[in-house]
């Protein structure tokens, strides 16, 4: 067993460790910003914390494909599989998003803090979202060996334009896509690292207007306090 797990430390562990790491944040956000706050249950009448289960057991259902081949060592099966989950994740954060600035304008002096939670934790895991996108889509170590490798990159590092001391040979690693989600989320567009292609632009468009979103709600509720 100890051999088997040893085999399976590679890229897609890490992979599998990020999306684990956004269920359970997502697992921390209120019923307030839940999926069981929306009318997709076809007029069953089911409570809240029974929608928020179905909806929390229907992503850990989804995500089991994706422990199943990274454990049988399916290389190219899990970054599909996470790239599903990713998606699912994707729309879940969107969805939450859109709640809290429904919640903004009808919260209760009782339920501040816990928006204002939620409205963080909405931040960090649209950050963590955006960065395993970003990986996905460029990162060369995940390219290498298929039929993507020979694609045009999505961005456009410093490290791949220019001729820096000690970087002749370098690659992104997450930390990289990581840190490019970060700069978006706090400064609203790239930093030093430009997108290139139209799914890159699309998929910062959108991390911007969530963390834009997430800021405003922020100073909503300062307003509101005030």
């Amino acid at each position: 067993m100890m051999y088997i797990l040893r085999s399976r430390i590679n890229l897609g562990t890490w992979a599998v460790f990020i999306v684990l790491v956004i269920l359970i944040l997502q697992n921390f956000l209120s019923q307030d910003v839940s999926i069981s706050r929306l009318p997709i249950y076809g007029g069953l009448n089911l409570s809240d914390p029974a929608k928020n289960e179905i909806w929390g057991a229907s992503k850990l259902i989804i995500f089991l494909p994706t422990a199943i081949f990274w454990f049988l060592d399916w290389r190219r099966a899990l970054w599909k599989a996470v790239a599903i989950s990713n998606i699912v994740l994707t729309l879940d954060l969107l969805m939450s998003t859109a709640l809290l600035v429904l919640n903004l304008s009808n919260q209760l002096p009782n339920q501040e803090s816990s928006l204002i939670r939620d409205t963080l934790l909405v931040l960090v895991i649209n950050l963590v979202v955006f960065s395993l996108w970003y990986w996905i889509i460029d990162s060369p170590k995940l390219r290498r060996g298929t039929p993507r490798e020979d694609e045009p990159w999505d961005f456009l590092f410093p490290q791949r334009i220019n001729s820096i001391s000690g970087y002749k040979d370098w690659i992104p690693n997450y930390l990289d896509y990581f840190f490019l989600a970060f700069t978006a989320s706090f400064t609203f567009g790239p930093a030093d690292t430009l997108p290139i292609s139209a799914r890159a632009k699309i998929l910062m468009m959108m991390q911007i207007c969530i963390s834009v979103v997430n800021i405003v709600v922020l100073a909503g509720y300062a307003l509101t306090g005030l």
